[in-house]
């Protein structure tokens, strides 16, 4: 009974602190990077089109469909990032070295199969609540929430 509850207790631990370990920032030292040793964040998307609000499809990256994709892991089945629900939430769980460019929202919508073009001629786009002037370049963050909102 004793040696159950050690083992769980420290299984519990080394769970706790792999996701610590992969969630902090990188050092001053690791400039340039995003993370020396991966990430899995969740930032969340919403789309509007002409004011109403549009679904963000759930299983985006997930599949045998999107192997032929950079970041599709064969084991996994998915891509790095993908979303598993019609939640808007983009689940990013990339390995390793994590580069800026591997985080950027227009990877998303390559993965997703769409362009910015594919849902209106103007788009206004927030982070945060603050103006986003170049989406597709946008570097996301944890728990960021992205509003694009798209007109004819």
């Amino acid at each position: 009974m004793k040696k159950t509850i050690l083992i769980s207790a420290l299984a519990g631990f080394a769970a706790v602190s792999a996701v610590y370990w992969m969630a902090t920032p990188p050092t001053a030292q690791q400039a340039g990077l995003v993370s020396a040793r991966g990430l899995h964040w969740h930032p969340r998307l919403e789309i509007y089109i002409d004011g109403a609000r549009q679904e963000l499809p759930g299983n985006i990256g997930i599949g045998p469909d999107f192997a032929g994709l950079p970041t599709f892991d064969s084991g996994m089945q998915m891509t790095a990032m993908h979303t598993h629900d019609n939640d808007g939430i983009i689940h990013m769980e990339l390995p390793g070295v994590v580069r800026p460019d591997d985080v950027k929202l227009g990877n998303f919508f390559r993965t997703w199969g769409k362009n910015f073009d594919d849902l209106g001629s103007k788009l206004v786009a927030k982070v945060n609540g603050e103006p986003l002037e170049d989406p597709a370049n946008y570097e996301m963050q944890d728990g960021d929430r992205i509003v694009l909102s798209f007109f004819p």
